[in-house]
């Protein structure tokens, strides 16, 4: 209530003034909820938008108030609000000729609250494709788009004036020019009258807005006026128009009105041959603000020809004409938008993503299930070879009683030859799970930069939400079984580019360098080198993601490729926690001894070292490092510029 107060007298007291009461009394709040928040940067925009030395900052506030709704939980609570930051993004981007963007917007916004079952605010966005549609000149797309309004209006419920009062007889009056636009006076005439009567109606409802309200009326009156004008009927244009220039002097926006109804009324003693009168309109006219514009050219032209002043229409007329002239050329250069093209577009570009989004979850609950099921399978074998080995002892227990101590020395052999298989398959689901842990890492990384630069719709949150979710579940499962035992399988060499494939491991992990507010800083020398692509990248990938891991927030870490003779040296400089001398010897042992936790709570196993170690020998090369505990540490991996063709590498 305070700042409805605030706007009404802020036209008086000037916008500076206005800002400065608005943040005294914000100080005054002490701790600020967010619908404090929210109120201060709806109105900061609304004043940016009177003062045009504000430009600048009217964006900064939308992208504000937009900040204010980072969660899903926020923007459910507070589903209105959030609409509206939408829609002055919007507004924003169509500004600035983003028809794109700006219309996507809009989409994202109406889809959002027709979501929640918020039909009435979706009115707001229907309304701006009907205005952006008359701008077009596209009049019977705008009608369209105001009929809509005006059905989701019907909806609404409350007393917000906004709402209830103003975007209905807005729509109808609306409505009623586009007709005017169209040349059909007698359909803009039912759709004056209706809104006519509609404020009628509704004028006892909001006895605080009275004023408004009569402005409202008044225009409606300048509409029929241009109306009865359209079908000839010049009388009674005559009679609206004189009716309006009565109008109360107190009215903020008569000005306004008062200029387009004497421009109407000259144009009436034009038709009527009547050039005295239109000249003393045409007189007063040129004393109100931004009244000598093209259309008072063009009337005092009319004007002048009427009464034999012809060098003087004609002087006016062609500058008439040139202003045109360069009208027309701008409008050539600026493209129009096509608003229901787009429109269309983004609608089936958002069916197409709910497709891709469902096909998604299929195929991973499909992935899922095929898991299980092996599992299962493999625990059903099992206990079904158990069972058998079992009923096997146990009949050979029973014939061969006097042979027993052979025969538990033949079980004890086939147990311990169980539990070596037991191991090694062990061994190598801990190598499989190993080699998960990071395309899973850049999965729930990666998820989170899907939207990075616009709003997602609450679907498509709950959608990264649930890749998120599964990212760490599969986390759990690894951790459950992870151990460290070396796989072998072959590699195959090609010419790379090393930068390049380093590269590709920082874009990778720059996001989940962002989380902990780090910087990565990438100096290199290009080369081509013989090299495995995806096993050398995983070493790199496993460094580079050990030094995020083990850094402290906002710290950096400096990568640099250089190449020497024929090597070529890669190093990987953090300033993180650093390696205590007791584990210095451990780190690139097949053990988990040297595991430590990250510097964000990041669970380590410490078998990806000796891994890199491995495959970086198979490529003839050397790894080491060096650390300072609590100080950094670096590592460096040399290897050989020109290679052999294949090699055996331990799979990570």
């Amino acid at each position: 209530m305070w700042v409805d107060s605030l706007d009404r007298n802020a036209r008086k007291i000037g916008i500076p003034r206005t800002i400065a009461s608005l943040d005294s009394v914000l100080a005054t709040l002490g701790k600020k909820d967010i619908q404090d928040s929210i109120v201060y940067y709806k109105f900061m925009k609304v004043l940016s938008h009177r003062d045009t030395t504000m430009r600048d900052d009217a964006l900064a506030y939308t992208d504000s108030l937009l900040g204010l709704f980072k969660s899903a939980r926020v923007r459910e609570e507070n589903a209105a609000d959030y609409s509206k930051a939408l829609l002055l993004k919007g507004d924003d981007l169509l500004k600035q000729k983003e028809y794109y963007l700006a219309y996507r917007n809009y989409y994202n916004g109406k889809a959002f609250l027709t979501s929640l079952g918020e039909i009435c605010e979706c009115a707001r966005y229907s309304s701006r494709i009907a205005n952006i549609s008359f701008k077009e000149e596209n009049y019977d797309q705008a009608i369209e788009y105001w009929e809509q309004e005006l059905k989701e209006l019907g909806e609404c419920k409350g007393t917000d004036f906004q709402l209830q009062f103003i975007e209905k007889q807005g729509s109808m009056r609306n409505i009623g020019i586009a007709f005017l636009r169209l040349n059909e006076p007698d359909k803009a005439l039912v759709y004056f009258r209706q809104a006519s009567r509609f404020i009628d109606q509704m004028a006892a409802r909001f006895p605080r807005e009275q004023n408004f309200i009569r402005f409202a009326r008044i225009v409606i009156v300048r509409n029929e006026a241009e109306a009865f004008a359209l079908k000839g009927n010049n009388a009674l244009a005559e009679k609206l128009i004189r009716k309006c220039l009565e109008h109360d002097p107190g009215i903020e926006w008569s000005v306004d009105v008062e200029k387009e109804s004497r421009q109407l009324l000259t144009q009436i003693y034009i038709d009527q041959k009547a050039y005295a009168k239109a000249q003393e309109q045409l007189d007063t006219l040129r004393h109100l603000p931004g009244a000598e514009g093209d259309v008072y050219q063009t009337l005092q032209a009319s004007v002048f020809h009427g009464q034999g002043e012809y060098q003087a229409a004609s002087q006016l007329l062609m500058a008439h004409l040139d202003t045109e002239k360069k009208q027309a050329l701008e409008r050539r250069v600026e493209s129009k938008s096509h608003v229901g093209q787009l429109l269309q577009q983004i609608q089936r570009e958002h069916e197409q993503e709910l497709t891709a989004e469902k096909d998604a979850r299929e195929s991973l609950v499909l992935k899922f299930a095929i898991l299980i099921s092996l599992a299962l399978s493999v625990i059903v074998y099992l206990i079904w070879r158990n069972a058998r080995k079992n009923i096997a002892n146990l009949r050979a227990v029973t014939k061969l009683n006097d042979e027993i101590t052979q025969s538990n020395i033949a079980l004890q052999d086939t147990v311990n030859a169980l539990e070596q298989a037991e191991i090694e398959k062990e061994e190598v689901l801990k190598i499989v799970a190993h080699d998960l842990r990071n395309p899973i890492a850049a999965m729930v990384s990666g998820s989170d930069m899907l939207f990075w630069e616009q709003v997602p719709s609450d679907e498509q949150t709950m959608i990264v939400d649930a890749i998120q979710q599964s990212g760490r579940l599969a986390f759990g499962l690894i951790g459950q079984i992870l151990q460290s035992s070396p796989d072998r399988e072959k590699i195959s060499k090609n010419k790379e580019d090393l930068a390049e494939i380093v590269r590709s491991c920082i874009d990778m992990l720059t996001c989940k360098g962002k989380e902990k507010k780090q910087t990565i800083y990438y100096d290199y020398e290009e080369a081509m080198v013989l090299v495995d692509r995806e096993k050398i990248w995983r070493v790199f990938s496993n460094l580079l993601s050990n030094a995020v891991k083990f850094s402290p927030m906002g710290s950096t870490i400096q990568v640099s490729l250089r190449k020497h003779a024929d090597t070529m040296l890669l190093s990987i400089r953090d300033s993180g926690i650093g390696i205590p001398e007791d584990l210095k010897g451990q780190i690139f042992l097949p053990s988990n001894n040297a595991r430590r936790i990250g510097t964000a709570g990041e669970e380590s196993f410490g078998i990806g070292l000796s891994i890199c170690k491995q495959i970086v020998e198979a490529h003839e090369g050397k790894i080491w490092f060096e650390s300072v505990d609590g100080a950094g540490t670096t590592f460096f991996v040399e290897l050989p510029v020109g290679l052999g063709e294949t090699a055996l590498v331990p799979a990570i």
